[in-house]
């Protein structure tokens, strides 16, 4: 029988590994296919094995040890937290939490974790007693896992528990849990915490590519002018918008084309009177840097008393125009949202890919339609200008403030602006601060909202 060669071994199952030779040579590869390919070469030119070296096992093939799971993902989540914005970070947490509970519910470091970092005090303690209450019964495997625990298949297991049973969740939220994992490799191979393969083992995992996921992307559409006129019916939006963010915020959405985000962030400092006599709103925060803009207030705002709105906010001592809506996940809209949704579905206008988003759709559209000028609705909206990014956009704007303030008063809605003038009502609600909204507090419940799984709409 013939001696067997080094290179009879199968390393084709390793990506990365280094054999150290009898001659005190060593060959290291880097997890490319081609770096392999090498070293079998070389291998073969060594030649057959001496039978003295196979009895001492003289060869030693070593693989590079990984860093600890729940450290990697630490270490990564920071890293997001330098990159990313708030939500983004959220996000990114919420889908590597469900990626561990799914695959690594039985190693008790990654269960321990996922209680740690509970939200609140309750859950964070519920978790912990059922950590332990598992511990005790010896249901854990394993205590501890390292990154390399992660295969393809793993990955390729976790994608088939999101797309079968009663919950199977869409191809869009599926391809949005894949990005982060991806990200996460991306992160934990390139810091050498990752070292079972050089190759991101996310790729090729996704269902959309970048070009069938754009051509499956459905579009915010605007309101029909019918749905407007009837989601703004004076009786039934006072009946129901019965909060200053509820009453104020659509109305800031089709008279400017706010993002819900930067409508409900407004502080009583970014409410201004330029010294050309224009007022307008500040927007400090955005998503994306053409965002960071001036947005001139209407007429018709002003004309149903916003204005005495905020005054009365800035008297009570508000940092902001909504002191009562609760901070979660990084913003300050979810009460607006679930209300705003409630309210469409009373109604019955609640027509697919419509909702806040859908009043800058139709600010846009509306704008154009009037042949205004179309630099000056990107500045309005806070788009991209495309010459140069967001910066040109932002300091071009101070200047155009009054012929921004033409363009927006073009803006004219089957609105009641006579039966929606502000009163006063809200006056009370913000002057006392117990009705103030907490970091972190939980928002009142939306009387009468469906959830997804139960609602007919």
């Amino acid at each position: 029988m013939n001696q067997p060669k080094i290179s009879d071994f199968d390393f084709g199952s390793i990506d990365r590994y280094e054999i150290s030779l009898p001659n005190g040579m060593t060959i290291k590869t880097d997890g490319t296919q081609a770096d392999h390919d090498r070293a079998m070469e070389a291998l073969e030119k060594i030649g057959p094995i001496p039978e003295q070296v196979q009895q001492r096992r003289a060869m030693e093939i070593k693989m590079e040890k990984s860093e600890a799971l729940i450290p990697a993902v630490k270490k990564w989540l920071a890293n997001c937290a330098g990159k990313n914005g708030p939500r983004t970070v959220v996000t990114k947490t919420y889908h590597i939490k469900d990626f561990l509970a799914r695959s690594f519910s039985h190693v008790e470091v990654v269960e321990r974790w996922l209680a740690e970092s509970q939200n609140t005090d309750f859950l964070k303690e519920r978790g912990l007693r059922a950590v332990e209450a598992r511990k005790a019964k010896g249901d854990y495997k394993e205590k501890d896992i390292e990154s390399n625990a992660i295969s393809k298949k793993t990955l390729t297991d976790y994608k088939g528990m999101l797309a079968s049973g009663e919950d199977a969740q869409s191809a869009k939220t599926i391809d949005n849990k894949l990005d982060s994992l991806k990200d996460f490799f991306d992160y934990a191979i390139g810091h050498g915490l990752y070292t079972l393969s050089q190759e991101n083992p996310v790729r090729g995992l996704h269902i959309h590519t970048k070009k069938t996921r754009k051509a499956s992307t459905q579009s915010f559409q605007p309101f029909p002018v019918q749905a407007l006129q009837t989601l703004f019916e004076s009786k039934g939006y006072l009946a129901r918008m019965t909060e200053p963010d509820l009453f104020w915020g659509p109305l800031l959405g089709v008279y400017s084309g706010m993002r819900i985000g930067e409508a409900t962030q407004i502080r009583t400092q970014d409410v201004h009177l330029a010294d050309n006599g224009v007022h307008y709103i500040h927007v400090y925060k955005s998503k994306t840097v053409g965002g960071i803009r001036n947005v001139p207030i209407a007429q018709a705002l002003i004309d149903m008393g916003f204005l005495q709105y905020v005054e009365e906010c800035k008297a009570a001592g508000a940092e902001r125009i909504f002191p009562h809506t609760p901070y979660i996940n990084h913003s300050y809209y979810k009460h607006l949202s679930a209300a705003l949704l409630e309210h469409q579905r009373a109604l019955k206008i609640k027509l697919p890919q419509t909702s806040f988003h859908s009043f800058r759709v139709n600010v846009i559209t509306e704008l154009h339609n009037k042949d205004a000028n179309a630099g000056k609705i990107l500045k309005i909206v806070g788009h991209e200008d495309g010459s140069g990014g967001g910066q040109a956009v932002h300091w071009g704007y101070v200047r155009d403030l009054p012929d921004c303030k033409e363009i927006v008063d073009l803006l004219q809605w089957p609105i009641d602006q006579t039966a929606l003038k502000y009163d006063g009502r809200f006056k009370d609600f913000v002057s006392e601060p117990k009705n103030w909204a907490k970091e972190n507090q939980q928002p009142k419940k939306v009387t009468g909202l469906k959830s997804k799984k139960t609602s007919s709409n």
